[in-house]
């Protein structure tokens, strides 16, 4: 039977480091969000409270928003998954030239951050004189 090596000190302090080094600025971040300070940022905060959520819900562009968000995302899903069936079907039943290239382009959005992602899309729609609008957005 082989026994597993257990990973050195240095790489679980490392792993552990770009753990916090991704959540914090996100725990603090959701921290604020229930400061009951509304001008200044102060740490500790000095209370905690819910109604910015409340005043952020009663406004209409908020909802307009995560309205869109959820009509692009449900949308976007669906078009991913027949799209991504497909293709995954097609590349683990046949051999063809260029079959490895058609796999790197499919992955590829996977390893760029969306952000770089968008920001080339929304370049690219913008030299091609295309409108911005919903339709771009699921496409992207």
């Amino acid at each position: 039977m082989r026994s597993e090596a257990k990973p050195s000190l240095a790489l679980r302090l490392a792993a552990w480091g770009g753990l916090l080094f991704l959540h914090v600025p996100l725990a603090l971040i959701v921290l604020y969000a229930f400061s009951a300070e509304d001008k200044s940022y102060v740490f500790p905060p000095p209370a905690l409270t819910t109604q910015w959520f409340g005043v952020a819900l009663q406004r209409d562009d908020v909802w307009a928003a995560l309205t869109l968000s959820a009509k692009v995302a449900a949308l976007s899903t669906a078009i991913a998954i027949v799209l991504g069936t497909l293709a995954a079907g097609a590349l683990a039943r046949t051999r063809f030239f260029g079959r490895e290239a058609v796999n790197l382009l499919l992955i590829l959005p996977i390893a760029l951050p969306g952000v770089l992602t968008g920001m080339a899309l929304r370049s690219a729609y913008h030299a091609m004189e295309i409108p911005f609008s919903f339709w771009t957005i699921v496409i992207g």
